[in-house]
C-alpha cells in the first residue's frame, strides 16, 4: 500500500486551499513528521478559512467542537455553525471531478468523520464511516489507517471486532512514522 505523504515546506509555498490545510492538519495532528503545534494549525486553518476553502471551514469547525490545545476552547454553537456551513461545499469538492485525486481523498476522510462524530446536522452512522474511512485508507490515506487499527476494527465501529486486522493497519501507520500510531501501538503493546 502507497502511503500519501506531503512535503511541507513545499506546501507553505503554495497560497491555495488544499495547502493550508494540510498544513493545518500536519501540525494539528503530528502529521507529516512534525510536533504539534496548535498555534501554527490555527494560522493555517484561518488562512484557508479565509478563501472559504471548505477542509479549513470544517478545520475550525471541529476545533471549537473537541478543542484546540491551549489556543480554542470548545464552544459547540460555533463548531455547528461551521461544520454545517462546511459539509455541502465538502460534497462539491468530492463530486468535483476537476479537483486532483488526493484533495479528494481528503474531503471524503473529512466526509466521514462528519458520520463517524454526528457532526453538523449529519445523523451518527458509523457503518457508514467505516465504509468511507476504508475506501480512503485503501488509497493511502495515514489517518484513515490509523483509525482502522484504533478505532474501527479495534472497537468495532461499524464493523466487526477483528484484532488481527486493528494490529495490521495500526502497524502500517506506525511504520510510516505516525506518532499517534506509534503511542498507541507501544500502549497496547504494555496491555497484551
Amino acid at each position: 500500500m502507497e502511503i500519501i505523504k506531503f512535503d511541507l515546506k513545499k506546501l507553505e509555498n503554495q497560497n491555495v486551499g488544499f495547502a493550508y490545510y494540510i498544513l493545518g492538519r500536519s501540525y494539528d495532528l503530528e502529521e507529516n513528521g512534525v510536533d504539534q503545534d496548535c498555534n501554527k494549525a490555527l494560522y493555517y486553518y484561518q488562512r484557508g478559512f479565509d478563501i472559504d476553502y471548505p477542509l479549513c471551514t470544517y478545520s475550525l469547525g471541529i476545533s471549537y467542537e473537541l478543542g484546540l490545545g491551549e489556543v480554542m476552547k470548545i464552544d459547540k454553537d460555533k463548531a455547528k455553525k461551521l461544520l454545517t456551513n462546511a459539509y455541502p461545499k465538502i460534497l462539491d469538492l468530492i463530486n468535483n471531478q476537476n479537483i486532483p485525486e488526493i484533495e479528494r481523498i481528503y474531503a471524503r476522510f473529512v466526509m466521514g468523520a462528519y458520520y463517524y462524530f454526528g457532526l453538523g446536522g449529519i445523523e451518527k452512522d458509523n457503518s457508514k464511516a467505516f465504509e468511507i474511512i476504508k475506501e480512503c485508507a485503501d488509497k493511502g490515506h495515514i489517518a484513515a489507517i490509523y483509525d482502522l487499527g484504533a478505532n474501527f476494527y479495534f472497537n468495532g465501529n461499524g464493523t466487526e471486532v477483528n484484532y488481527d486486522f486493528a494490529d495490521y493497519y495500526l502497524n502500517i501507520a506506525k511504520e510510516n512514522g505516525l506518532k499517534r500510531a506509534i503511542n498507541l501501538y507501544n500502549s497496547r503493546s504494555k496491555t497484551k
